[in-house]
C-alpha cells in the first residue's frame, strides 16, 4: 500500500466517523424535526454569540473554528448555539431530560 493508498484510507475512515457522528446528531437531538435546524459540515453556528462554522465532528460533540481563532473549539450541539438557516439564526434548544423528575411542592 502507498502513503497516497494510505492517506485515501484514513480520509474514508474519517468521512465515516463524521457521517455516524451527524446521524447520531440528527436523530438524538431532533434539531430538524423540532427547529428547522440541519447540522452539517461547513454551517454557520453562533455560540455564546461567537460565530464560526462546523469543520469536524466529536462524538456528540461538534468542533468549531470561530472566526479569528486558530483552533478548533469543542461546543455542545445545543448548549448556547445557534444555527444559520434559510430562514434566519435559529436557537437550538436541548431535548428534554427524560429522566427529569418535576419538582413537588
Amino acid at each position: 500500500m502507498t502513503n497516497d493508498d494510505d492517506q485515501y484510507e484514513v480520509e474514508a475512515d474519517n468521512r465515516r466517523r463524521q457521517a455516524a457522528d451527524l446521524e447520531h446528531i440528527a436523530t438524538y437531538y431532533a434539531l430538524e424535526k423540532r427547529r428547522g435546524i440541519r447540522v452539517a459540515l461547513g454551517g454557520r453556528v453562533r455560540h455564546n454569540g461567537r460565530e464560526g462554522a462546523i469543520v469536524d465532528t466529536a462524538g456528540q460533540r461538534l468542533k468549531v473554528m470561530f472566526y479569528g481563532d486558530e483552533e478548533q473549539s469543542i461546543c455542545h450541539v445545543t448548549s448556547g448555539m445557534a444555527y444559520e438557516t434559510a430562514a434566519g439564526w435559529i436557537d437550538a434548544t436541548p431535548v428534554p431530560d427524560p429522566w427529569a423528575v418535576a419538582p413537588t411542592g
